[in-house]
């Protein structure tokens, strides 16, 4: 195996994870997360669905929320995987 080619596999290691963990993890929770938050506002009859603006903040937060555990996963996957590797 050329060294280029095995220089490069610990990142596409780390990308393939992080990007597998996004669409397992990530997005659910996301989507989760937004249902809820727009579930409580209607609850509490704070009428957000007529404005846009709100609807865009509940969903960036749902989507931080999702990538930062995401990466959490993603970060602990790759501890694990590199211990077994040493």
């Amino acid at each position: 195996m050329s060294t280029s080619t095995y220089s490069r596999r610990p990142l596409a290691i780390a990308g393939l994870t992080y990007f597998g963990s996004v669409l397992v993890v990530g997005l659910p929770l996301m989507y989760a997360m937004y249902v809820f938050f727009v579930d409580t506002a209607i609850l509490f009859n704070l009428n957000l669905g007529a404005a846009f603006l709100w609807q865009i903040l509940l969903l960036a937060v749902a989507f931080l929320i999702g990538i930062s555990v995401a990466g959490k996963v993603a970060d602990y996957v790759l501890k694990k995987f590199s211990k077994k590797v040493e």
